[in-house]
């Protein structure tokens, strides 16, 4: 019989260890998707996604799903039986008494359902009522996640009814805790998609259900708003970001979207309102990325700041994925619509003497010469 040498039986439990451990993790489902945690199923389907094989990603999509329902049917059915016992029924509604009776008693099957809706969605959530706790069963077989990536296939794919529909199942379904970001991400694709088939009305109450986010916003009533206006209006846009710092980052597109669109159907002073709060919130990002480089750096005017700037590729990258001289552009035509020239061309200037602003700088140029206020667009 052969001896097995200690460095041998070192390398064969490693390879027992790893190879079933990597096969399962490089697995592309080459068997039924039933086989595999709708979880795994639900990663291999962004992973088609992502290689742009939509087909393949809805099919595991939509098994996942089918997954996640039936995991928490059985679940939801281990917590029926429970409470169909009648020592049970006669406990009430008292989670906790239940649960007493469910460690007493042995109730393997109840106890690991309960145990998995408490770490899905908090105890308190429950608020110790078997009645709520059976309700929860029920939403979490809803799958939220999915259902926004079956959105997204039907975006690309120009069906975009049917991936506003997914997007606000995605939002109705939402049993689980989520980060406020997940939540403002899908509202944004709602309104992107609206913009797109060109329902400016549900855009615009979209774009302002996220700006709910916007404390600042919100709060500042008309009596900040105004006295940001008259700062902007008559000491310029660099006095204007001296006094006003504002940074919300999940809300800066949604001022950005709605001022251009305010500007383009008329509406001057909202579309003032929103651009100068997304021209806030841009600038204080760099500045104090500025300040987090150079301790000693203090803002003064947007030529020195851009200076700052022009040494740090992720800020430049920064003001490209926020529009920054468009926005800034958008922010000094609805001025000059409101006939406050002089910030309006404060701007202009800004923007013209920098040719990386592409068509911006020589809008501005062009504004500079002969300024004039675009046409309204009548919106359908």
């Amino acid at each position: 019989m052969p001896i097995i040498k200690p460095m041998q039986k070192i390398l064969c439990f490693i390879l027992f260890i790893t190879v079933p451990i990597a096969a399962f993790a490089q697995a592309r489902l080459s068997g039924p998707a039933a086989e595999y945690p709708f979880w795994f199923v639900f990663e291999e389907g962004k992973k088609a996604f992502h290689d742009e094989n939509y087909g393949k990603a809805l099919e595991l999509f939509e098994e996942a799903r089918a997954g996640r329902r039936t995991r928490f049917s059985r679940l939801e059915a281990s917590f029926i039986s429970l409470l169909s016992i009648g020592e049970v029924r006669r406990i009430g509604d008292s989670l906790d008494f239940i649960e007493k009776y469910i460690e007493e008693r042995n109730q393997s099957d109840a106890d690991a359902a309960l145990a998995e809706l408490v770490h899905r969605v908090g105890r308190d959530a429950l608020k110790n009522s078997a009645k709520t706790a059976l309700e929860f069963f029920g939403k979490l077989k809803e799958y939220p996640e999915v259902e926004y990536w079956i959105g997204e296939i039907y975006r690309l794919e120009g069906e975009f009814p049917i991936a506003i529909s997914q997007y606000q199942k995605a939002l109705n379904d939402n049993a689980e805790p989520k980060a406020p970001a997940w939540r403002i991400n899908v509202l944004y694709k709602i309104a992107e998609v609206s913009r797109d088939m060109q329902n400016y009305t549900k855009m615009e109450s979209t774009l302002n259900e996220i700006l709910k986010n916007d404390k600042f916003w919100n709060e500042s009533g008309n009596f900040i708003r105004n006295a940001m206006t008259k700062t902007l209006s008559n000491d310029g846009i660099n006095n204007f970001l001296v006094m006003y710092r504002n940074k919300n980052s999940m809300t800066e597109q949604a001022h950005r979207m709605l001022g251009e669109f305010c500007y383009k159907s008329g509406r001057y002073m909202l579309a003032e309102n929103h651009l100068s709060f997304a021209v806030l919130e841009q600038n204080t990002v760099l500045i104090e990325e500025a300040k987090r480089k150079r301790f000693d750096y203090a803002f003064s005017t947007l030529d020195d700041l851009i200076h700052e700037i022009n040494r740090r590729p992720d800020l430049k990258k920064y003001m490209i994925d926020v529009e920054y001289y468009r926005t800034l552009y958008y922010l000094s035509t609805a001025l000059y619509a409101q006939r406050k020239t002089a910030a309006a061309k404060e701007i202009w200037t800004f923007i013209a003497g920098h040719n990386e602003a592409g068509e911006w700088s020589r809008r501005s140029q062009n504004q500079l010469v002969k300024p004039f206020v675009e046409k309204t667009v009548k919106m359908p």
